[in-house]
C-alpha cells in the first residue's frame, strides 16, 4: 500500500508542480492526491487503538478517499471535455460537492470511519461513470490529430485506473465482495508506467511540452546573455580594425587599395552580422492594437510576393479572431514560417493554413507538404542557432525570433513534423487576447478556400 500511496502522490506532483496554470492538469493531479490519502487511511487502519490523532487522521483519510476521490475525477471529467463552462465554474463545482457534504454530514460516523458502501455509490458511481464517458467522448470527439493523440494517451491512462478502482472499492464492496481492492497497488503501477512513457516520449497533459518549454528558456536566456558579451566584444574589436584601416588608408592611397577596401568590406560583413543576431535575440517591445488573424495573414502573404508565386495556399478557417497583440511581430513570425515552409517543399508547393478554437487558447496552423524533419530534430528546431537549413548567411534564429515573440504574447509555439510527411507548425494564443471571435461556415472549412498563384 505505501507503493501505491507513493507512486500516485508521485504522479500527481509531477503534473501539479510542472504546470500548475492548466486547470485540466491540476485536477487530475487532486485525483492523485485524494486516493493517495484513500491508500494512507488503510496504512493507518492497522493502528487506531493506539492514538485518539492516529484515529483522527485516518477518519480525515478515509473522507478524503472515498468522496474527494470520486468528487475530484467527476470535476477533471467535466472540464477535461470543455463541458464546465468558465462563467459558471464556481457554481457547477459548489452544486456538485453536495453529495460529498450530505455524506459526510449523514452518513459517516466520528471517530471511527465506517464506509456505507451502498450509500455512497448511489452518487459516486454515476460520478466516475460519466467522468469516464466524457474523458473517451471528448478523445473520440477531437478533430484535431495531434490534440486528439494526446486525448487518446489520457484516456489509456485514466480510464482504466479510475474504472478498476470504481469497481473493486465501491462495486464489489457494496455487493459484499470484499477485498478485491488490495490489487489496486499493481494497477496503479501499471499506470504509473504508462504515464512515465508517455510523459517522456509523447507528452501528458501538457507537461512534455512545459518540460521542453523550460529547458529552452533557460537556452534562451543563456544564449542572450552569452550573445550580447561576444557581440560587445566583437563590435569593439572590429570597430579598432576599421578605424586603424581608414587611418591606413588615408596615409598610403596608392598602395594596394584593393585590399584595404576588402578588409573595410570585411569588417561592415562582421559587424552587420553581428548587429542582426543581437536584433534576433533582444528583448522585445511590444506595440499593440486590435486586427483580426484573417488580415494578419492576408497582409503576411502579400509582403511574401512574388516568393509565393509557386505555392499554393488553401484557407481552412474554423473561425476568425480579432486579437490585441502586436501585429507587426506576429506578421514577421507568419512571414518566418510561411518562409521556412517554402523552402522545405518541393515542386508543388502546397501551404495549408487554418485558424480555430479550443477551450483556452486561439491557433493558426501552418500545414506544408515538405520534406519534414527528422524526429530527432524536432525538439531542437526552436533552439537559438540551429536549423536544417545549410546555406551560408543562415543563422538558425528564424524560429527562435518567432518563439520570442509568441513567449512575449503569452502564447506558444509547437512543431509537429515527420519525415517524409510534412511539418505543422502552430502559433498559439492565450483566449484572454481574443476581443471577438466569429464562426465560419463549415462549408467553407471542409473543402477550404484555395488561393495559390501561379
Amino acid at each position: 500500500m505505501s507503493i501505491l500511496i507513493t507512486l500516485l502522490w508521485l504522479m500527481s506532483s509531477i503534473l501539479f508542480l510542472t504546470n500548475p496554470g492548466n486547470e485540466k492538469t491540476r485536477w487530475v493531479s487532486y485525483i492523485g492526491f485524494c486516493g493517495g490519502f484513500g491508500g494512507l487511511s488503510v496504512l493507518l487502519s492497522s493502528d487506531l487503538e493506539h492514538s485518539k490523532w492516529v484515529l483522527l487522521l485516518h477518519y480525515i483519510s478515509s473522507s478524503i478517499g472515498h468522496y474527494g476521490t470520486a468528487y475530484t475525477i467527476f470535476i477533471f471529467g467535466l472540464i477535461y471535455s470543455d463541458n464546465l463552462k468558465t462563467k459558471k465554474n464556481l457554481l457547477w463545482k459548489l452544486l456538485l460537492f453536495i453529495p460529498v457534504i450530505i455524506t459526510q454530514l449523514l452518513f459517516t460516523e466520528y471517530p471511527k470511519f465506517e464506509t456505507q458502501y451502498a450509500i455512497i455509490s448511489i452518487w459516486i458511481v454515476p460520478y466516475v461513470g460519466i467522468a469516464n464517458a466524457l474523458i473517451v467522448y471528448s478523445a473520440y470527439s477531437e478533430t484535431n490529430k495531434t490534440v486528439q493523440k494526446q486525448k487518446v494517451l489520457t484516456s489509456l491512462v485514466v480510464v482504466p485506473a479510475l474504472t478498476f478502482a470504481l469497481i473493486t472499492n465501491i462495486i464489489l464492496e457494496a455487493f459484499g465482495v470484499a477485498g478485491v481492492w488490495l490489487y489496486n497497488p499493481w494497477i496503479i503501477a501499471l499506470a504509473f508506467l504508462l504515464f512515465g512513457c508517455f510523459i517522456i516520449k509523447y507528452g501528458f497533459l501538457g507537461v512534455q511540452i512545459k518540460f521542453e518549454k523550460q529547458r529552452r528558456d533557460l537556452t534562451m536566456k543563456a544564449v542572450t546573455s552569452g550573445t550580447a558579451l561576444l557581440n560587445h566584444t566583437i563590435k569593439n574589436e572590429v570597430g579598432k580594425i576599421d578605424f586603424l584601416t581608414n587611418q591606413l588608408k588615408d596615409h598610403i592611397p596608392d598602395k594596394n587599395p584593393e585590399a584595404i577596401d576588402l578588409i573595410l568590406k570585411s569588417t561592415n560583413h562582421v559587424m552587420e552580422i553581428s548587429t542582426r543576431i543581437q536584433k534576433k535575440l533582444d528583448i522585445l517591445e511590444l506595440k499593440e492594437s486590435e486586427f483580426w488573424l484573417s488580415d494578419l495573414i492576408n497582409s503576411s502573404i502579400d509582403l511574401l510576393q512574388p516568393h509565393i508565386s509557386e505555392t499554393n495556399i488553401v484557407k481552412k478557417y474554423e473561425v476568425d479572431a480579432k486579437v490585441y497583440g502586436d501585429f507587426v511581430h506576429l506578421q514577421e513570425t507568419a512571414l518566418n514560417i510561411m518562409k521556412n515552409a517554402m523552402e522545405a517543399m518541393g515542386d508543388s508547393k502546397i501551404l495549408i493554413i487554418k485558424i480555430y478554437k479550443t477551450r483556452k487558447q486561439t491557433h493558426i496552423d501552418f500545414i506544408d507538404n515538405g520534406k519534414g524533419i527528422e524526429k530527432d530534430k524536432v525538439s531542437q528546431i526552436l533552439d537559438p542557432f540551429f536549423s536544417t537549413k545549410k546555406r551560408v548567411g543562415n543563422f538558425g534564429l528564424g524560429l527562435t525570433y518567432c518563439y520570442n515573440v509568441m513567449t512575449k504574447h503569452q502564447g506558444d509555439i509547437n512543431v509537429k513534423s515527420q519525415l517524409g510527411h510534412g511539418t505543422t507548425i502552430t502559433l498559439s494564443l492565450p483566449n484572454k487576447r481574443v476581443l471577438n471571435i466569429q464562426s465560419i461556415q463549415k462549408s467553407n472549412n471542409t473543402s477550404g478556400e484555395s488561393y495559390g498563384y501561379y
